[in-house]
């Protein structure tokens, strides 16, 4: 009977800290030219219990003249930072976030809150960056150190920058740096 008593009890526990839900990706890096008209990525939640979910952008750090919207699963428009979903167990959600740089070179972030009434949260971020060469230069110039060498992310050294791409700087004093390059 103690046995049985305590299985009922660890049972229970479990049952009522679990999670409704997953999200497949939480972090997200998406980029695009400043002249795209916009740029996004996806994920997906993943339903474990039939629940209602309250999500809301929680930090919105993007540069002046950039706007940003989402679909999770339904496409809001530019502006909307909280909504509802119903979830049912097993099914997965469509969850994106669109950047639209108007022409604004930069990088931004949002971050959106998932919660859930039994106390799961999650945050899903999305850093984006719309940006040239005239940037990498910029951010080069800007440091004042003599570049020794540039790296792509297979080791090798560069000499010409390839759009959608991460590089590693190592300045002459040992430092380095990482750019990413999205137009020529």
């Amino acid at each position: 009977m103690k046995q049985l008593i305590t299985l009922i009890i660890i049972a229970s526990t479990q049952f009522s800290i679990s999670q409704s839900f997953t999200v497949q990706d939480e972090y997200m890096t998406l980029s695009g030219n400043s002249t795209d008209g916009d740029f996004s990525k996806n994920t997906y939640l993943d339903a474990l219990n039939n629940e209602t979910l309250t999500w809301s952008i929680v930090l919105d750090s993007v540069p002046q003249g950039w706007q940003y919207s989402n679909c999770f699963p339904n496409c809001y428009p530019i502006g909307a930072t909280s909504g509802t979903l119903n979830i049912t167990q097993g099914d997965s959600y469509y969850l994106n976030a669109h950047f639209y740089p108007n022409n604004v070179a930069g990088e931004g972030k949002i971050v959106m809150e998932i919660n859930d009434n039994n106390g799961t949260a999650k945050q899903v971020t999305w850093y984006g960056i719309a940006g040239s060469v005239d940037i990498v230069n910029s951010y080069i110039n800007n440091n004042k150190k003599e570049i020794e060498y540039i790296y792509n992310l297979s080791g090798q050294i560069v000499r010409e920058f390839t759009p959608n791409q991460f590089y590693i700087i190592v300045y002459n004093d040992g430092s380095n740096g990482k750019i990413f390059v999205t137009e020529q």
